[in-house]
């Protein structure tokens, strides 16, 4: 930014209109009486992050108010698990595009170690989220308590501690794990969309930090975490939901795969028990898109030797 620019902040605690770099929050200048202390042409361009949101009428609004003469949107996962088309926003100009493949074989991402775990059959059932309707406190039980934290320990993490998340089927489900792990000596807490930010940051902060009497081992939770959060400590990321989106399932990856000082590797422990979507899993992790059943299999059965990097894939062999 040459020159005598000036920069200013539009938010809830700030009101600047009139720099030439203005940073606003979507939500303040999605406001009517907001949008309109500005002309539709007052930008030349606007860059949107988060741009894979822009389907929400509040993003809309601020589309269809403003005439800038260039629209940049900036996302980690522009395909969305509706049917809004971000490309098609943007007129499918792609100014620049990295993949997950492509970042591992540039090493701008830490490793990853994947193990796709069967979860804990009961009576001949597996425990999974459909069991769990009919019957919750398998889901809960202290049998798959139990049966979790052997995998847990077993496959470990990288650092001098686990700094852990886990995404679970339910609010109701993430909050009695977090009970039953807490009874078996953990710390740890569940948060969920009600929870307000404030409490998040804490929670977070709990999580990466070292030195806190308070610290936290894991937090449980469902989606709120799938995108947009950076805790780069995070080196266990443990997984007891079905996998029903291979992009889900590479937002949920990536809350771990930032890099941190002492985390050599994060590790990714899926207990799958969804098998009618199991084929989802190595797609999402190939970014073949081609929904062809051999290239699936050879994923499956040669997983390590596919995937760029120091990344290794492994799933057991009822899983597989």
């Amino acid at each position: 930014f040459g020159g005598a620019k000036s920069f200013g902040v539009l938010s809830g605690n700030s009101k600047s209109y009139d720099a030439n770099y203005l940073f606003s929050t979507m939500q303040m200048m999605a406001k009517p009486e907001i949008l309109s202390k500005f002309q539709k042409d007052e930008f030349s361009f606007i860059v949107i992050d988060e741009a894979h949101r822009i389907g929400a009428v509040s993003y809309q609004n601020i589309m269809d108010y403003f005439t800038p003469k260039l629209w940049l949107g900036m996302t980690a996962s522009p395909e969305r698990t509706d049917s809004f088309d971000v490309f098609q926003a943007f007129n499918h100009n792609i100014a620049c595009e990295i993949r997950l493949q492509q970042a591992m074989e540039e090493d701008l991402l830490c490793p990853f170690h994947y193990f796709g775990i069967t979860d804990l059959q009961i009576n001949g059932e597996t425990v999974d989220e459909e069991t769990g309707f009919r019957d919750f406190n398998r889901l809960t039980s202290d049998e798959r308590v139990k049966y979790i934290i052997e995998k847990v320990e077993y496959y470990g993490y990288s650092g001098e501690r686990v700094k852990g998340l886990v995404f679970c089927s339910s609010k109701k489900e993430a909050i009695a794990l977090s009970a039953k792990f807490n009874e078996c000596g953990y710390q740890t807490l569940a948060l969920t969309g009600q929870d307000s930010q404030e409490k998040r940051e804490n929670a977070i902060d709990r999580l990466a930090t070292d030195d806190s009497a308070d610290k936290l081992d894991y937090i449980f939770t469902v989606d709120i975490f799938n995108e947009g959060v950076d805790i780069p400590e995070i080196n266990q990321i443990i997984m007891l939901r079905p996998t029903k989106s291979p992009i889900v399932f590479v937002q949920q990856l990536g809350r771990g795969l930032r890099k941190s000082e002492g985390k050599e590797y994060v590790i990714i422990l899926d207990f799958i028990g969804n098998y009618k979507n199991n084929f989802m899993i190595p797609i999402a992790l190939s970014g073949d898109r081609s929904y062809n059943k051999d290239n699936i299999r050879r994923y499956v059965l040669e997983g390590e030797r596919i995937i760029p990097g120091a990344s290794t894939i492994h799933f057991d062999e009822i899983s597989k």
